[in-house]
């Protein structure tokens, strides 16, 4: 993968699909990585709505056992579900892998993406439908090496940019970005819908991609996270 003036989000979108022809996985999602390890800007390749619906409504964060906080401190680059090194209670790791099982879920890993010495970026992967191969270790950091190395350019392209990045600063959309805004100025859903001439349930589904991709549940969070986001590139 050569830098051909993509978007950190088109890379990511290519990384996941690259990732998964590779190591043979299912579903995956491609994210950023912010100082406090905290997930935010997914891409995802072919992962169901379903899936990712259930695991904001359910707060399954609350017992995900491979959450990039768990793993960035102890400089863990590449992790299965079944890794003896994945953080949690046996009974939290239980519930989680029960909520991936329902989605037909074999096995589940979990990369983090450093550039410079700091993790900027993780991907998880998922194996559904049948009973292997698992997450091969070796296999996963060999080619993490790779995608660290053409992930690089983009960093560098994001921190040189920041008055540009400044105006979107959660890489979202165009109307995810409306919408966060109308947010952060106390709106509810109704008002967003009458300001942009669109329909509530249109408003929530965008909400919900925009929970999603900023990694957040709640309209206080997503309004914290996007002003903060904001006067840090605008500093």
């Amino acid at each position: 993968m050569t830098h051909k003036k993509r978007t950190l989000a088109q890379f990511g979108t290519q990384t996941a699909s690259f990732v998964s022809e590779m190591l043979g996985a299912d579903w995956s999602c491609f994210y950023q990585v912010d100082e406090r390890s905290q997930p935010f800007g997914f891409q995802v390749h072919r992962t169901p709505w379903a899936l990712r619906e259930a695991y904001l409504k359910h707060d399954m964060a609350r017992t995900d056992p491979m959450l990039p906080a768990h793993l960035v401190g102890r400089n863990i680059r590449f992790v299965s579900m079944f890794d003896s090194r994945i953080c949690g209670s046996l009974e939290s790791r239980r519930n989680f892998w029960s909520f991936l099982s329902a989605f037909g879920a074999r096995d589940a890993a979990e990369m983090i993406f450093r550039v410079g010495g700091r993790a900027v970026a993780g991907m998880s992967l998922l194996w559904v439908g049948k009973a292997g191969p698992r997450a091969e270790r070796q296999q996963g950091e060999a080619v993490q090496s790779y995608i660290e190395f053409n992930l690089a350019p983009y960093i560098r392209e994001v921190h040189a940019t920041g008055p540009c990045a400044a105006r979107n600063p959660l890489d979202l959309t165009g109307r995810q970005l409306e919408i966060a805004q109308l947010i952060c100025d106390g709106l509810t859903n109704i008002e967003i819908a009458r300001r942009l001439n669109i329909g509530t349930a249109t408003v929530k589904t965008h909400l919900l991609h925009v929970f999603e991709k900023v990694g957040v549940q709640t309209r206080a969070t997503l309004a914290t996270r996007f002003l903060s986001a904001t006067h840090r590139l605008n500093a």
